[in-house]
């Protein structure tokens, strides 16, 4: 089927009632996937990130496996979930009809209650709860949800993936800086435990009767190594200072 023979499908509510924007997706689901991350990473509506949050997590643990997952659920989710959503159709000047996505206030109404339904029922404003449950409705309906993933293990976001292989990091920049943490810490590492090696080497050599320096300050000539370090590694173990001949 090409996109001509597709209806156009709006979705419904408002990702954020601040900013205005409707929901529309014809065939593609890449701008649909945009504002559900947006809501997934949101910083202004942090509730609502936390309830939806919640939704994916459940959804990708269980395979993902959307039947599985409300299997799981508990009541009234179990029964809110599959229902919280209802088509309509309204004719175009053309010959094709456009296809609404809404939710259905009614049921949810009467599952949940009104309170856990509406902020503010005359401004038609949900809870973040139900708009979030809303939201991941509309996520496993879109084209391409499967390409959602995240949170990024380095900054903690989730994004669309551009390939089946990225599941770890949202973006090479995120993969690289990771990467070069991890390599800095193995330098440092390395570089530790050559001056360890060293110092237990030179305090082997270190005789009180040849020198008037304490062994801590001979190590450091002989090697170069800063006397802090040296002070740090007795402190927590890794070096035993050697004991003065009689």
């Amino acid at each position: 089927m090409n996109r001509k023979d597709n209806p156009t499908l709006h979705l419904f509510p408002k990702i954020d009632p601040g900013t205005g924007k409707r929901w529309t997706l014809a065939d593609q689901g890449k701008a649909a996937l945009n504002e559900i991350c947006d809501a997934l990473n949101s910083e202004t509506h942090r509730e609502l990130k936390f309830h939806l949050r919640a939704w994916v997590e459940a959804w990708r643990a269980s395979g993902p496996n959307l039947k599985k997952m409300i299997g799981g659920l508990p009541d009234p989710q179990k029964t809110a979930l599959p229902i919280a959503m209802r088509t309509l159709t309204t004719p175009t000047n053309g010959a094709k009809a456009e296809l609404l996505f809404v939710p259905d206030y009614p049921v949810l109404e009467g599952l949940l209650g009104e309170q856990r339904v509406w902020l503010k029922k005359a401004d038609n404003k949900l809870t973040p709860e139900v708009e979030a449950m809303i939201l991941f409705h509309l996520l496993t309906v879109a084209p391409g949800c499967e390409k959602i993933a995240g949170p990024c293990q380095r900054c903690d976001r989730y994004y669309i993936k551009k390939r089946a292989s990225q599941k770890v990091y949202c973006s090479r920049r995120c993969g690289n800086a990771a990467t070069a943490v991890v390599r800095t810490r193995e330098r440092i590492a390395d570089e530790r435990k050559d001056k360890l090696l060293r110092a237990k080497a030179a305090m082997k050599k270190w005789k009180p009767t040849a020198t008037r320096l304490d062994w801590k300050h001979w190590v450091c000539e002989k090697t170069g190594i800063d006397p802090r370090f040296l002070t740090r590694a007795v402190s927590k173990g890794h070096l035993v200072p050697p004991k003065k001949e009689r």
